[in-house]
């Protein structure tokens, strides 16, 4: 599937038709790249029931926090305890499994249970 370049005139009605509340698109109008590759991941399906993905990250504001590879924690950001990033998504092998917009669900890739 050929996405195209969002221009910023359009970005809030991609965002509007996702189902997305107001606070989530405040969040992700001025994030057009972002946008982006979201509207990627979501006409992606989601992983097989039975994927183990051998790199797991997670990133708060698209900066990595936290990053396993093959269960073990080799990475892990510094992070005020109170803070509470905008976005966060977590990546499998470095695909988009689930990101979210101060906990609402924008793309949700994470398997299917049978």
């Amino acid at each position: 599937m050929q996405l195209t370049l969002i221009r910023p005139p359009e970005i809030k009605s991609v965002l509007s038709s996702w189902g997305l509340s107001d606070e989530a698109i405040a969040v992700l109008v001025n994030e057009p790249e972002l946008v982006r590759e979201m509207q990627q991941s979501r006409s992606l399906p989601p992983f097989p029931p039975d994927y183990m993905p051998r790199v797991i990250e997670e990133r708060f504001d698209g900066i990595i926090s936290c990053r396993w590879e093959l269960g073990h924690l080799v990475y892990q950001r510094p992070c005020l305890p109170n803070y509470q990033p905008p976005f966060v998504e977590y990546c499998f092998d470095e695909q988009t499994a689930l990101f979210h917009v101060n906990g609402e669900i924008v793309v949700n890739r994470l398997p299917k249970n049978g």
